[in-house]
């Protein structure tokens, strides 16, 4: 009854929302009389578009501030009214191509066997509660607080609030409908149809390769896009539009039908609108319509229009949050860029701090370590840790320097290492965490899998490069595994753990949120220092700094003289508790001067009453002077 309670109806809802959403991008597609090569094609795109359109349409009812239960319910009825329409015509062969014959390979089997483990493990992780720390502390929190709010509106001290949010957008009808277990669920299903998406490109531009499996498993099986894909996180859903923009340039690339390079600006946009990182996708998608125009010898004027067509589309769907931010902020692209645009509730010290973090992540910045850096990704990277905050194994390593020794590349890979080798560029100079390097990651294992294929008929290369594949996938199968033992969510789908338990297991400060949110007051306000902002878990009115977790305490200590003044300012701004990892205020992981130490402790003792400790974490009222 557990496993029927907490798995099936989850997935019973978001197979609707795929449902759903595939409806109403076939839609677009008939509209757009696009040609698609097969069913499977025409399903993969149209779910995609609707994802693209619900998200869409979440935001202009969190921008009007209508995110209410009844317009919320409208919306999905009248998504489903179109969805049934769609559903209607799409069987319509007017405009299909038939698909290439597939080539089949029997060696291939073994590895979707593999694969098929791997996913099925995979959505033992996504039914199981949310404890991914940036989906706690705002690819949750954040839609949950926009929900109770009724749309959007400037959260203190949390900068990620306003990152472009299109993920979000779909994790917010995942809270609304089901709960954190269905917004993972939403993020996985990305990580699905990315595979799928795949799948179906071999066929139509690859037929050639025979190792489809095998690719698949080199993408799903790279410890960071398999923890990543249980959370909920972003990175897939960048990968997905990603991929599908590059499927569908190249479908226009094959067609030449200008419906293919309008899905491919509309999914640029969307990437757009994902993360900071999907403003590259933009200029790789003008580079690629340059080069199909090169191949056909079109004239100036017309490649100049297809470019301004392209980039119109592409900014219309993507700017919506870039918008949205430069009217709650004064920066489109907050916390960024803060000299020139500056930007609510951040300042100069922070935008510096915050850059100097970016920088730290990796193993340096030397010329040395950039040369380095495929080595120590492969092995040095670990997860929750400076050094990468991820795992991606030797598989790339081991196998993609044989890629040199490839005579004739088809198109689609040399296109794909052509976006590699920007992203990868971007990444290097930015943050260097892995899971911002995922959107490459099918391009990569589709040149793995071909580069294997390639050499079948130079049998001692052949030999070795399957050794050295066996070899990265046992590196990154251990690492998986690992992950998934830490998690251990098999306890709680089989009855095991409850949610308390399992989040109590994995959570140390749970039980002091569960407290909170019990036996404390509807009108409690708390200010958290360094406590890694969980805010997902509390149902009482917060302030946190998501980044630098005690610069606004230190800031109120250093404009202050006494600690009434410490205690007159949390007070006009609400606050009635305050609660602290003692190791990061006293500790020796503070970063407290000794000056701001020596009155925090005369606050303390004059201003703050226990409430309840528990383990390094300390709940205390604040009161007004004895």
């Amino acid at each position: 009854m557990t496993l029927l309670l907490t798995g099936l109806i989850p997935l019973a809802v978001l197979s609707g929302l795929i449902l759903l959403t595939a409806g109403t991008g076939s839609l677009l597609q008939i509209r757009w009389r696009i040609p698609v090569a097969g069913s499977t094609e025409r399903f993969l795109f149209s779910t995609v578009l609707g994802l693209g359109l619900l998200s869409t349409l979440v935001f202009a009812l969190a921008a009007l501030r209508l995110l209410t239960p009844v317009a919320i319910f409208s919306l999905l009825a009248g998504l489903a009214i179109l969805a049934a329409m769609g559903w209607r015509f799409s069987g319509s062969p007017a405009y299909t191509i038939p698909d290439p014959a597939p080539a089949a390979d029997r060696t291939d089997r073994c590895f979707a066997l593999l694969l098929w483990v791997g996913v099925a493990a995979g959505l033992c992780g996504v039914l199981s509660p949310a404890v991914g720390n940036d989906a706690l502390s705002y690819h949750l929190a954040v839609p949950r607080l926009y929900l109770q709010h009724r749309g959007f509106y400037f959260i203190p001290g949390n900068i990620f609030s306003n990152y472009p949010m299109n993920g979000e957008m779909l994790f917010l009808i995942g809270l609304f409908l089901g709960g954190d277990m269905l917004a993972k669920g939403v993020h996985f299903a990305a990580a699905l149809l990315t595979l799928a998406g795949m799948g179906v490109f071999f066929r139509i531009h690859l037929p050639q390769l025979t190792l489809r499996f095998f690719s698949l498993l080199v993408f799903f099986s790279i410890p960071s896009v398999f923890v990543t894909a249980q959370m909920a996180y972003t990175d897939l859903v960048l990968t997905l539009y990603t991929f599908f923009a590059f499927f569908a340039l190249f479908n226009w690339r094959r067609y030449n039908h200008p419906g293919w390079l309008g899905v491919c600006a509309v999914l640029t946009g969307l990437g757009m609108g994902t993360k900071y990182a999907g403003l590259l996708l933009p200029f790789l998608g003008c580079l690629g319509v340059l080069h199909v125009c090169k191949e056909r010898k079109t004239g100036v004027l017309r490649t100049l229009g297809l470019l301004s067509a392209y980039g119109t589309v592409t900014i219309a769907a993507g700017c919506p949050f870039y918008l949205k931010n430069w009217v709650l902020t004064g920066n489109p692209f907050y916390p960024f860029f803060f000299e020139i645009f500056g930007g609510r509730g951040w300042d100069l010290d922070q935008a510096r701090y915050y850059d100097l973090f970016l920088q730290q992540l990796g193993m340096g910045r030397d010329v040395a370590d950039y040369l380095l850096l495929p080595w120590n990704l492969s092995f040095h990277a670990r997860m929750h840790s400076p050094r990468f905050d991820g795992l991606l194994g030797p598989m790339f390593l081991f196998t993609l320097p044989f890629a040199a020794g490839l005579r004739k590349i088809p198109a689609a890979i040399k296109a794909g290492l052509v976006c590699c080798a920007f992203w990868f560029i971007f990444w290097a100079v930015s943050a260097q965490q892995i899971r911002y390097l995922i959107p490459i990651f099918p391009f990569l294992a589709i040149t793995t899998g071909y580069t294997v294929q390639y050499y079948r008929k130079n049998r001692p290369v052949y030999a070795l490069l399957l050794c050295l594949a066996a070899a990265g996938f046992c590196v990154t199968i251990v690492h998986t595994a690992g992950e998934f033992n830490k998690i251990k969510p098999l306890r709680y789908l089989s009855g095991r753990e409850d949610r308390k338990a399992f989040l109590s297991r994995l959570i140390p400060s749970y039980g002091m949120f569960q407290f909170i949110n019990t036996e404390l007051p509807p009108d409690t306000k708390i200010f958290f220092i360094y406590m890694k902002n969980p805010g997902f878990l509390c149902n009482r009115a917060y302030f946190s700094d998501s980044m630098f977790e005690s610069y606004t305490i230190q800031k109120i200590l250093s404009r202050s003289a006494t600690s009434h003044q410490v205690y007159t300012r949390l007070k006009a701004d609400g606050f009635t508790h305050l609660l602290y990892d003692v190791r990061y205020v006293f500790g020796d992981r503070s970063t407290f001067s000794e000056p701001e130490k020596s009155l925090f402790r005369a606050f303390h003792a004059e201003h703050l009453r226990p409430v309840k400790t528990e383990a390094v974490y300390s709940l205390f009222r604040l009161v007004p002077d004895s």
